[in-house]
């Protein structure tokens, strides 16, 4: 049987490989991933409920994580600064104009992840594939698609820190984080909760709305 394989994650490199079609065969582990699903479920139901309008603008975002987390916003020498900067413009034009982009692509996973030739053969294809995809989103001109890209970082010392990264012409924010997980989604979700969502956003259920959902739900 074929199974068919999503690349989930930005131009510059795939964040995870996700093979559909294949089920766990151990039973235990089956009914754990049952009940982590169910528990997944109920957490997401109480979020959904504590959803109010509440909507800032990503300039009133940038104002208060600088006040009240001492956000410092970084450029071109920081770390990934410009493979992050294409990342977010790839996401933005698959999801506002994926013509831009030109067709999808699938990539079939070999039969037997054992066979390491086809498995390299199949990792070489992945990677022409991110490279690909890198070139048209460098091909895409900012007069064809401008973007506003920035990134600001809250440092926490020992405990950790955040890259909070947005785009002020399409109102677009992600967060990531390394260190103290407790501490660390404490403010992520504080500041995707003051960033929130207007009625429309709720009654749509847009990307705005689904982004605040899972920074909610995920502890």
């Amino acid at each position: 049987m074929k199974k068919n394989v999503s690349i989930i994650g930005g131009a510059d490199g795939p964040t995870a490989i996700f093979v559909a079609g294949r089920k766990e065969k151990n039973l235990l582990k089956r009914i754990k991933i049952a009940f982590l699903n169910r528990q997944y479920k109920r957490k997401r139901a109480l979020a959904e409920k504590s959803i109010i309008p509440d909507a800032h603008t990503l300039e009133e975002v940038i104002h208060y994580i600088q006040q009240r987390y001492d956000a410092v916003e970084a450029d071109c020498p920081y770390p990934y600064y410009l493979s992050k900067k294409r990342s977010m413009k790839y996401n933005l034009i698959k999801r506002l104009n994926p013509k831009l982009l030109g067709e999808e692509k699938q990539i079939l996973p070999p039969a037997d992840f054992n066979d390491r030739q086809a498995v390299s053969e199949w990792q070489q294809q992945i990677d022409a594939w991110i490279k690909e995809c890198q070139e048209k989103t460098d091909a895409v001109s900012y007069e064809v698609f401008p973007t506003d890209y920035h990134l600001f970082i809250i440092n926490k010392g020992n405990l950790g820190s955040l890259e909070v990264e947005m785009d002020t012409l399409h109102p677009t924010l992600s967060i990531s984080y390394s260190g103290d997980h407790k501490i660390m989604q404490s403010i992520l979700k504080d500041i995707y909760l003051y960033f929130g969502v207007s009625k429309e956003d709720i009654d749509r259920r847009t990307e705005r709305y689904t982004s605040l959902l899972s920074a909610l739900t995920f502890n």
